[in-house]
């Protein structure tokens, strides 16, 4: 694999061009702007709408749309943003779950019967097998290690499948191991099911779900994080973030072509390059609605696909010699946002959190960005506009 290394800035020589050469050069040939000028045109300006706009947020990202909202209120003053929990009908809906045809229907029902419905990725966030048994943060477990807890075949942590992966880690005499989960589909289940289904099929058989058959169920995340963390032993499917706000161990994990580098939870700057190895879904779950929809399903792998990801505009920096490869399991959240010209405000909403104003409100809220190239591709769905504005975002 090669090494990929930030990008310098190539300086040239400024070479006087007379006025009129300059204006016939311009007419005789425009080359269209490239990309990342398009962009910056497109994030110059924002024009700031009058009103108010729910978004409802699912309950494993409470807080991140009210982040996006404060970032925007604080631009456009008469611009207000209210996140509601995910059962209440908005005009703009965050989604942790792959966009189903059947969860578009209903959004289309319930919360958008006189437009059209856009929808774009929001974010990513890494996800992890969480846990609460002090001294093993950073367990390295591999896919059918985890699938094995997953169905319920491994029950204790000196399982032999976990042992052979720890050499030297004292794991005998351990609580048994205890699955939990929600009762209902959760886009971190169905990250980490879609890898394992790529990286160990023998072991795991029954796909890519969100829910597991084995996992005691419960009505809340409050309750699950109430459970997980008043019981040692319990292990849990969930976003590194969530694990993170609540002190729970988190376990490593093999990237790469080979399965054979291991990465720690905790990396910010691999769960953006991992974030980059998400593929596009748009064709088989939105029915072709590929000008209105631009849906991705998770990375797996921590490998980037070919031009999805640059690391000078993620600012982050590989060591000497560090191959380009990340968090293998990455969910991606998106925005379902309901198009009606006679409510401006769920479009202003959405095109405000692509803009990296609003990706660098949810990254200090604890989730991944989007990469570069994939934030840019979700002008289109949003018809992002140039137009003259009241307030600046950059």
């Amino acid at each position: 694999m090669s090494r990929k290394k930030p990008r310098g800035v190539a300086l040239t020589a400024l070479i006087a061009v007379p006025v009129a050469a300059a204006a016939l050069v311009l007419s005789a040939c425009t080359p269209p702007l490239p990309p990342d000028v398009l962009a910056a045109q497109a994030e110059a300006n924002i024009t700031c709408q009058t009103g108010s706009v729910d978004v409802s947020a699912p309950e494993i990202f409470k807080g991140a749309m009210d982040a996006v909202g404060q970032s925007l209120t604080a631009t456009c003053p008469v611009e207000k943003v209210t996140e509601v929990s995910a059962d209440v009908p908005a005009p703009v809906k965050l989604v942790d779950v792959l966009p189903s045809p059947a969860l578009l229907a209903d959004f289309k029902t319930t919360s958008c019967p006189t437009g059209s419905t856009l929808v774009v990725p929001a974010f990513n966030y890494p996800v992890t097998l969480a846990f609460n048994e002090p001294g093993l943060e950073g367990i390295q477990l591999t896919p059918q290690a985890i699938a094995g807890i997953l169905n319920g075949t491994v029950k204790t942590w000196d399982d032999p499948i976990i042992t052979a992966s720890n050499e030297g880690l004292a794991l005998d005499g351990l609580p048994a191991l205890k699955l939990i989960g929600l009762n209902r589909e959760q886009g971190d289940v169905q990250a980490m099911t879609a890898w394992l289904s790529t990286t160990a099929p023998d072991a795991w058989k029954l796909g890519t779900v969100g829910s597991v058959p084995v996992a005691k169920a419960f009505n809340s995340v409050d309750a699950l994080i109430t459970e997980i963390t008043a019981n040692e032993g319990e292990v849990a499917v969930l976003p590194v973030t969530t694990a993170n706000n609540n002190v729970l161990g988190m376990a490593s994990l093999p990237a790469g072509p080979n399965l054979d580098i291991w990465i720690t939870a905790d990396d910010v700057q691999l769960a953006k390059v991992g974030s980059a190895a998400m593929t596009d879904q748009t064709s088989t779950l939105a029915g072709g609605q590929s000008t209105d929809m631009l849906i991705y399903g998770p990375g797996l792998g921590g490998v980037p696909v070919e031009g999805q990801f640059d690391i000078a505009a993620s600012k982050i920096v590989l060591s000497d010699g560090q191959e380009l490869i990340g968090w293998p399991v990455m969910g991606v959240a998106h925005l379902l946002v309901c198009n009606d010209k006679a409510n401006p405000l769920p479009l202003s909403f959405a095109q405000y959190l692509v803009r990296l104003a609003g990706q660098g409100s949810l990254e200090a809220f604890g989730v991944t960005p989007l990469p570069e190239p994939i934030r840019i591709k979700t002008f289109a769905p949003l018809q992002v506009t140039t137009a003259a504005n009241t307030g600046s975002t950059e």
